[in-house]
């Protein structure tokens, strides 16, 4: 009988130190989530004219989130696959360059600008464009407003 109790004394022993020994060894869980946030030189609703269509189309950028006309809306606050958020953001050179997270699809390169309407300055935003096929990049200007202009606006970078 005491054979038996000698036993269990060394089992629960070396059970409790096992125990011990992984809790100790266990890393502690961060709480902090790392969100993606847009700059706060790109936040806003800007507007496009599209003469060909003749229609106006919308980017609205907020702290988390980007959607471009009748898209989804791609929010740096969903992880895609437990890794990746679903809209990153880098800076390359004056511009940043918005892309889906955990891909090489980028959304656009951005960049904030001041332009001169009628002797006045407002702030809009200025999107790199380039296509497959095409030699040169061009650039068009989203405006805070729905702007028409008849001339090429002065743009100072």
């Amino acid at each position: 009988m005491r054979k038996n109790h000698y036993y269990y004394f060394i089992f629960l022993a070396a059970l409790g130190f096992g125990l011990f020994s992984v809790n100790i060894k266990a890393p502690s869980a961060s709480a902090h989530v790392k969100y993606t946030v847009v700059p706060k030189s790109l936040r806003g609703t800007y507007y496009h004219y599209f003469k060909k269509d003749q229609k106006w189309s919308r980017i609205k950028m907020t702290k988390y989130t980007y959607k471009a006309g009748n898209n989804s809306t791609l929010s740096g606050k969903k992880i895609i696959v437990k890794l990746y958020p679903q809209l990153a953001v880098a800076k390359e050179g004056s511009y940043y360059l918005l892309y889906h997270g955990g891909s090489d699809y980028f959304v656009g390169w951005y960049k904030r600008i001041t332009i001169t309407k009628n002797g006045k300055k407002i702030r809009a935003l200025k999107e790199l464009v380039s296509y497959p096929g095409i030699k040169h990049d061009y650039t068009r200007i989203w405006y805070p407003s729905k702007i028409k202009f008849t001339q090429t606006p002065v743009v100072y970078v």
